[in-house]
C-alpha cells in the first residue's frame, strides 16, 4: 500500500526533523505540499486551493482531515489499512489555515478528524505522519505502539 499526504502550505521547520523520523520509515510514502491561496477573501483562497488539490487528486478517492470529521483511533487506521489492497494507493488531504471549501469536503470518500481541537495544519500535517506510521507498525505486528 501506498500513502500519499497532499498539504496545503509549508510544514514548520520545528517539526521537519519529527517528519522526517517517521517518513523515512514509511516505504512508498509521497509528501505533496501545494501553495496557499493568495486572494484576500477567504472563500477565493479555498477555491484557488481547491485547485491545486484537485490537480494533484486527478479524479482519484480522497480522505479529508477536517475537525468535523470521524474520530478514529490508533487501531481504527489499522483496521482500514489492513483493508486496502496490497497495491492500493491512499490519498490523504490537508487544507491550509483556512479549511477547505465544502465542494472538497462533500467530494472526499472518508472525512477523519484527528482531534476536537481545531489544530494548525503544520501540526495536523506531523500528526497524521506519525499515525500513518503507527497504523502500519500494527499491522505489522512491530512494538512500536503501546495499547
Amino acid at each position: 500500500m501506498r500513502l500519499r499526504l497532499i498539504v496545503v502550505g509549508r510544514g514548520a521547520p520545528e517539526l521537519a526533523a519529527y517528519e522526517a523520523r517517521f517518513t523515512k520509515r514509511l516505504d512508498g510514502f509521497q509528501l505533496v505540499e501545494l501553495p496557499e491561496g493568495r486572494a484576500r477573501q477567504t472563500a477565493q483562497r479555498q477555491q484557488e486551493e481547491e485547485r491545486h488539490i484537485r490537480q494533484q487528486l486527478n479524479g482519484q478517492p480522497y480522505i479529508l482531515f477536517d475537525e468535523r470529521g470521524s474520530q478514529l483511533g490508533s487501531t481504527g487506521w489499522a483496521d482500514f489499512f489492513a483493508r486496502q489492497a496490497g497495491s492500493a494507493t491512499l490519498s490523504f488531504v490537508i487544507g491550509g489555515a483556512d479549511g477547505v471549501n465544502a465542494s472538497v469536503r462533500d467530494g472526499a470518500s472518508h472525512c477523519w478528524s484527528l482531534s476536537p481541537l481545531t489544530l494548525p495544519h503544520q501540526l495536523a500535517r506531523a500528526l497524521a505522519i506519525e499515525q500513518f506510521y503507527r497504523a502500519l507498525s500494527i499491522n505489522q505486528g512491530h512494538p512500536y505502539h503501546r495499547p
